[in-house]
């Protein structure tokens, strides 16, 4: 297996990484590490192994999907695990994604929030918004903070395209599944992952993501969601996703409950209005843009 990391100034992130992955029950000569380094400045290769089984692949800053696709081309596992550099494995992770693969050619692992002591509503968003990968798996979804994929799928479909900032693990697990392949949601192949806590972190991954998915719409010719009407309709798209995606109309419970977690009634009247104000319109703005860079790009 080859367990394929992204970085951008990150050395200490790596740090815990590839201490967790020292505690992987499986054998430790059954797998290599290969960083791809997107221009960092803290000197992630002081990370290497003299017997090469952490390696570190420099590269120019593009963007995590470039060195991605970087590090996939110089390792050698016939088994790629995806994650990330803040992610945390459990010791089984990698034996878990094996036993997912020897039915299917794509799996999707179990992602776990790292819950702060002190939780704020743009936690609690970011909690029952993202990274929930039984409902991704699904829609033919899947991201690379948890990822298990053969090297024959990997190199059929050309890795990702990484003149996408963002979202290319979507696109990914939409052409491989559109190709044939079979995507399967494998719970017991576990990271933990770290929650964006303020406005500023939640609401930029919520522009990258949104103007990432309408550039992707406008290539593929065709119109992202938030440029039709009833996108712009008060309360309308809010509540259609919701039901579509089987959310209750407040904070999800059940998928909060899945991490242990159970708001309060100040906590679900703080967030009512960023999900069905704030988030759809500044949802729909990100996606305009996106699709307007996405039409010059197709041009």
């Amino acid at each position: 297996m080859s367990v394929i990391v992204p970085v951008r100034n990150g050395i200490e992130d790596l740090r815990g990484l590839l201490a967790s992955l020292e505690r992987q029950t499986l054998p430790r000569e059954r797998f290599e590490v290969v960083i791809g380094d997107d221009g960092s400045e803290d000197a992630p290769e002081s990370l290497e192994t003299p017997d090469g089984s952490v390696r570190v692949l420099p590269g120019s800053r593009i963007n995590a999907y470039a060195a991605r696709n970087r590090a996939v081309r110089a390792s050698r596992g016939q088994v790629l695990a995806f994650c990330d550099a803040d992610c945390r494995p459990e010791p089984g992770w990698l034996e878990a994604g094996l036993a997912a693969l020897a039915e299917a050619e794509l799996a999707a692992g179990e992602i776990r929030f790292a819950v702060p002591e002190r939780r704020t509503v743009w936690t609690l968003l970011d909690m029952e918004t993202y990274k929930d990968h039984r409902r991704q798996v699904a829609a033919s979804n899947a991201e690379t903070a948890n990822l298990f994929a053969t090297r024959e799928l990997f190199d059929r479909l050309g890795g990702f395209d990484d003149s996408l900032p963002a979202h290319a693990d979507f696109d990914f697990a939409q052409r491989a599944v559109a190709s044939g392949a079979s995507l399967v949601y494998a719970p017991a192949a576990q990271v933990s992952h770290p929650t964006r806590d303020r406005a500023r972190s939640f609401l930029q991954t919520v522009w990258m993501m949104h103007h990432s998915y309408a550039a992707r719409e406008a290539h593929a010719r065709r119109r992202p969601d938030g440029l039709k009407l009833r996108s712009w309709v008060p309360l309308v798209q809010p509540l259609r996703a919701r039901r579509r995606f089987d959310r209750s109309i407040r904070l999800d419970r059940r998928r909060l409950a899945e991490h242990g977690v159970v708001p309060r009634l100040s906590e679900d009247l703080r967030a009512l209005p960023i999900m069905y104000l704030l988030l759809p319109y500044f949802s729909g703005l990100a996606q305009a843009r996106g699709w307007l860079q996405g039409r010059k790009l197709a041009a």
